[in-house]
């Protein structure tokens, strides 16, 4: 069984879904270096021409390339998890990068802890949007589960058995009827489940914020996920 499959979503990040593979190839080599074997799968949800000519030539022999028209990042990552072959298996999207380390140590403290979902330290957020977000511990003195009646301590770019992403697929956003966001709801599921989520120390993941995402597009209570 290969230990991680790396499943990458994509939808029109254009030029920058090229960053985005790099940093990923660097993140497999490393983690490839510490003994762990890899799949990459790549799903491309209702993608332009442009950013699918710069993934499947970015990612020429190393993927598996899935054409979807979900219109959803949730039922990509869903996609992703049917398509994969790994123990374990982590997210990246189309224009966000990872910390070279990422892969290898969230690999490791996966191994020791596999009924646990494993994040980043620390999510750097760019463009539209400047924050640092830090990822507590759900078995930390800073967790508080009353927390997360309002607010969402995690986001999807997790790493878990993949049997866990299995066990509890992503529910598509149903904006019309005021669900959203698909993490916060599968944060929820698993911790309702006792499934622990947790740091990987020295770990980051870099964030793009743009106008019109699918985030920001569900917190306006927009009726459109994906603009066509």
């Amino acid at each position: 069984m290969t230990d991680i499959s790396i499943i990458i979503t994509a939808h029109r990040e254009g030029i920058l879904a090229g960053a985005t593979i790099h940093s990923a190839l660097q993140a497999i080599a490393h983690a490839e270096a510490e003994g762990a074997s890899t799949e990459c799968i790549g799903v491309l949800d209702k993608t332009d021409d442009l950013t699918r000519s710069i993934i499947s030539n970015a990612l020429a022999g190393r993927a598996t390339l899935i054409e979807t028209d979900h219109g959803d990042p949730g039922q990509s990552r869903n996609s992703g998890i049917d398509a994969a072959s790994g123990r374990f298996a982590t997210f990246l999207d189309g224009d966000d990068l990872w910390s070279e380390n990422w892969l290898s140590a969230a690999w490791r403290a996966a191994s020791d802890r596999p009924d646990a979902v494993w994040h980043s330290h620390c999510n750097i957020v760019f463009g539209q949007q400047r924050n640092l977000w830090w990822h507590v511990d759900s078995e930390g003195p800073l967790y508080d589960p009353d927390y997360m009646a309002w607010a969402n301590y995690w986001d999807a770019m997790s790493f878990a058995a993949t049997d866990i992403y299995r066990d509890l697929p992503f529910r598509a956003n149903d904006l019309p009827a005021g669900f959203g966001h698909e993490d916060w709801h599968w944060n929820m599921q698993t911790l309702s489940r006792g499934i622990a989520h947790k740091p990987v120390l020295d770990t980051l993941h870099f964030k793009r914020r743009r106008a019109r995402s699918q985030m920001s597009l569900v917190s306006k209570h927009d009726a459109v996920i994906w603009p066509d």
